[in-house]
């Protein structure tokens, strides 16, 4: 496959569920380097779905509404839904609602070889410590309270992009992602993830999640907590944002590359076009 440089298209697929307090932000500025952004909702309880198709555009596109029990899976059904928009060397994105990228994905995408059709990201996740309780002011809008949240670890690292191929399958119902997604990158992008970012937000993020656990979803086992007091964090357990020179310790980062032997024979099949 001819390598594209900067002539892809990226579509981002966001499944969200009372987000309400953020979602408008998260597309606003996903849209400045997503082509589109198709969203499913799980039936909201709050405002989430209103504001989503108060913004319906040719780039965000309110897709399906279903109150199925969530499950990683529900992704694959957008991208079968839309696949035909796509064509190769585009690229797919799984846009969570509190995720904002550091680098614009676009440049950084731009910059991946031909030959690798995967990229992980690195979560800079943010907390509401004990100190922020206290003295912030949680009636601001979410572009100005976000970066009043300073505190961070870097600890998680998980898939975020993979690259269009014709021949790529996502057709089991259980598969967070596409069979042979194909060969990772080694550069890994950097994502800010404001998961915990007032108390009425956390509160219902741990109500929205045993729900879901009760109807059946098996992850999210950090949100069984009752009370949102329960995420609240001592300031001292985490690194503080300075200026964006995050420290990050790769040792406790899950590895996102495989063996010399496994991304050898990835790179065969895939050339040779075995594996789509």
């Amino acid at each position: 496959m001819k390598e594209r440089k900067d002539n892809f298209k990226i579509h981002s697929i966001c499944v969200v569920k009372n987000e309400g307090d953020i979602i408008e932000h998260c597309l606003q500025q996903a849209a400045q380097w997503s082509d589109y952004i198709y969203v499913y909702d799980g039936e909201s309880t709050d405002d989430t779905w209103e504001k989503v198709l108060g913004m319906q555009s040719e780039k965000i596109i309110p897709w399906k509404r279903h109150n199925k029990v969530f499950q990683e899976c529900l992704r694959g059904e957008v991208f079968n839904a839309f696949k035909h928009q796509a064509q190769d060397g585009d690229w797919w994105c799984r846009l969570d609602a509190d995720e904002f990228y550091i680098e614009s994905p676009r440049d950084f995408l731009a910059r991946v070889k031909a030959q690798y059709h995967v990229v992980w990201g690195i979560a800079i996740e943010y907390y509401l410590t004990h100190e922020d309780h206290n003295s912030l002011d949680f009636t601001l809008p979410i572009p100005q309270l976000l970066p009043q949240l300073k505190h961070y670890k870097a600890e998680n690292s998980e898939a975020r992009f993979f690259r269009h191929r014709t021949g790529v399958v996502w057709h089991d119902e259980h598969a967070a992602w596409p069979k042979h997604m194909g060969v990772v990158n080694r550069e890994r992008i950097l994502y800010k993830h404001y998961k915990y970012r007032t108390p009425f937000q956390i509160q219902q993020r741990l109500d929205t999640r045993r729900e879901s656990r009760a109807r059946g979803f098996e992850g999210w086992e950090h949100a069984v907590e009752m009370d949102w007091r329960e995420k609240l964090v001592n300031s001292q357990e985490l690194h503080f944002d300075n200026k964006n020179n995050y420290q990050i310790d790769k040792t406790k980062l899950t590895n996102h590359l495989e063996s010399f032997s496994k991304r050898t024979l990835k790179k065969v099949m895939h050339t040779v076009g075995i594996w789509s």
